[in-house]
């Protein structure tokens, strides 16, 4: 994988990472899961185009 897309891909599993562990914390300390709920939908989406992006990416391709 170029190293140009290998940094991309941590940035998006990465960010996605900090969204869903925020918007969970939150949740789980707070007690309060309404306002949260768009960072977890905006982490588990940065997760899948993540995912997508780095598995289209690599070079089990060819």
């Amino acid at each position: 994988m170029e190293p140009r897309i290998e940094r991309r891909c941590h940035i998006l599993i990465g960010s996605s990472m900090i969204l869903l562990t925020i918007g969970i914390g939150y949740c789980v300390i707070v007690g309060t899961c309404l306002a949260d709920f768009l960072v977890v939908i905006a982490g588990l989406f940065l997760g899948w185009v993540g995912l997508f992006y780095c598995v289209g990416n690599s070079s089990i391709w060819g």
